[in-house]
């Protein structure tokens, strides 16, 4: 019988970890008397280094143990000591810490889409199939920008590619979470004896990935914003009717298969909230995207990492509870970090989000150390 590897859950962990180390670290910045905090913690050296790791350094483990199931335990412990190395060089002042930083996200990157992209390319029988690795690319191209931004002291190169690398992950949401959604939906309607034809809605992912493209070129190169502003709309439109001709509702359980429903509805709420924030309070910088990073990224994200680990380790594909509860304090993290754009309490309810989010993530990382315990334990 085939070994079953247990590596991918290790790279799963690391996400969390980041995730609940990377959001009490920009928390302390909001607290009184901070200075006299920070004689005490060491803390990053680079600017833009929050939103850069919660977004390039989780989505890198994310994309690594969900991906690289082909190479051996030796370039996934290399994987791993450059991921850390990149997460440990914010901490490293001057330039020793930027090209460290540099040298171990282009080389991380560079490791995901040789062992996983190249591979959408060789599968590929037409176009849209080789998306995923085109996306992956694209994030490698995004953050040589962002990391020449670093270097050369450009922080508006820096927010322009990590407004890319958004864009390019809310892409890979949509088309590689629609996917894992409809294969989803539709064994739980077979099981009820409701089968629906079509799942996959070809045409619609298809509008709904160059509505994407364009708003996020539109927004790139900085045209007005109702430019983006619609096309974002009509992507989020395209969410809805996806999840409309999915009859989610026939399947709705206690945030089950709902979580990843749930997820992508956010993800369409984010890109509305954004919008609107973008019209109101133009420039919004990347505020505007917190609801759908939050909502959309984080519950889709840690939703699949975990269904991924119990199908791979051969458990009953059903949510445990933790992991349950750890999607609705996610949910209640995204909605209070909306709630904070408005100047009333708004310190509060960032405060509130970052608890919420604290939460779903110790119940995520937990979650996972129990399934693997489990897995492990003699028999």
């Amino acid at each position: 019988m085939r070994t079953i590897r247990t590596e991918f859950v290790f790279l799963f962990l690391l996400s969390g970890c980041l995730a609940l180390l990377a959001v009490p670290l920009k928390v302390l910045f909001w607290l009184p008397d901070v200075q006299d905090i920070l004689a005490f913690i060491p803390m990053p050296e680079r600017p833009f280094w929050h939103g850069h790791e919660l977004l390039v350094g989780y989505s890198q483990t994310v994309l690594g143990g969900y991906l690289l199931t082909r190479p051996g335990k030796t370039i996934i412990r290399l994987f791993i000591v450059l991921w850390l190395g990149a997460r440990v060089a914010i901490f490293i002042p001057d330039q020793t810490g930027t090209y460290l930083g540099t040298v171990c996200n282009i080389a991380v990157f560079g490791m995901l889409f040789s062992y996983a992209g190249l591979a959408f390319f060789r599968a590929a029988k037409r176009l849209k199939s080789a998306v995923p690795g085109i996306i992956i690319l694209f994030l490698l191209l995004a953050e040589v920008a962002f990391l020449i931004g670093e270097i050369s002291h450009l922080p508006v190169l820096q927010e322009t590619a990590l407004r890319a690398i958004i864009w390019l992950l809310i892409l890979l949401l949509f088309l590689m979470g629609g996917r894992i959604i409809a294969a989803a939906t539709s064994g739980a309607l077979q099981k009820q004896n409701k089968y629906r034809p079509y799942m996959a809605q070809g045409r619609l992912e298809s509008y709904g990935l160059v509505s994407l493209i364009a708003a996020a070129v539109c927004d790139l190169i900085k045209f007005p914003s109702i430019l983006p502003a619609a096309l974002s709309t009509l992507a989020a439109t395209v969410i809805f009717c996806r999840l409309w001709k999915w009859r989610v509702w026939l399947v709705k359980d206690a945030f089950d298969l709902t979580s990843l429903h749930l997820g992508y509805a956010m993800l369409a709420i984010g890109l509305i909230f954004n919008t609107a924030l973008t019209i109101a309070q133009e420039p919004s910088g990347l505020v505007g995207f917190h609801n759908a990073l939050i909502g959309g990224f984080a519950v889709l994200s840690t939703t699949v990492m975990c269904r991924t680990v119990l199908q791979r380790l051969r458990f009953s594909l059903s949510l445990p509870v933790t992991m349950r509860v750890s999607n609705v304090c996610l949910l209640g993290s995204a909605f209070t970090r909306m709630g904070a754009f408005q100047e009333v309490a708004s310190t509060e309810l960032l405060m509130v989000s970052a608890i919420l989010w604290e939460m779903a993530f110790f119940g995520f990382t937990a979650t996972l150390i129990y399934i693997t315990w489990r897995f492990q334990r003699p028999k």
